[in-house]
């Protein structure tokens, strides 16, 4: 079973099922994937394999800093048109018509997402980009640096 220590991201406490403890890292960090595991038993104690794993841990995320939100939200995981990760170029559709639009999308600190789209045919290609990509950054600057 698999405990996640709140004060340490990537630092879990695990018990098995004949009542061992181990303490694993696991971090993913552009796409490569950290894991060691700190057991307990006959030559060392829990606390000391938490201490180890609390001692390596800190050494990695030394390295390593955890994302801040801000930091994560920024992250490019699928090319874009736009090259910002968050911004769009779509063609919508609505009442039988074809419209081309430069589409914003952001998480905010509560989980729910949020889209906001602007017509290339109303504002121009580049200034529909334009105010897509602000848009997306106020919605950031309001999130904070949390």
């Amino acid at each position: 079973m698999k405990q996640n220590t709140n004060r340490y991201p990537g630092l879990y406490r695990e018990i098995s099922s004949d009542g061992t403890v181990r303490f694993r890292i696991l971090i993913n960090h552009n796409k490569e994937v950290i894991q060691e595991y700190f057991y307990s038993g006959v030559k060392r104690t829990e606390a000391a394999a938490k201490k180890a794993a609390l001692e390596r841990w800190r050494e990695i995320r030394k390295v390593i800093p955890v994302l801040t939100r801000r930091t994560f939200r920024e992250v490019v995981r699928k090319p874009t048109a736009s090259g910002i990760p968050g911004v769009n170029r779509v063609t919508t559709y609505s009442k039988g018509h074809e419209y081309e639009v430069w589409r914003t999308t952001w998480t905010t600190l509560r989980g729910a997402r949020r889209t906001r789209q602007f017509s290339i045919k109303k504002y121009g290609a580049r200034e529909a980009k334009r105010l897509a990509v602000e848009c997306r950054r106020e919605a950031l600057d309001k999130i904070g640096k949390a």
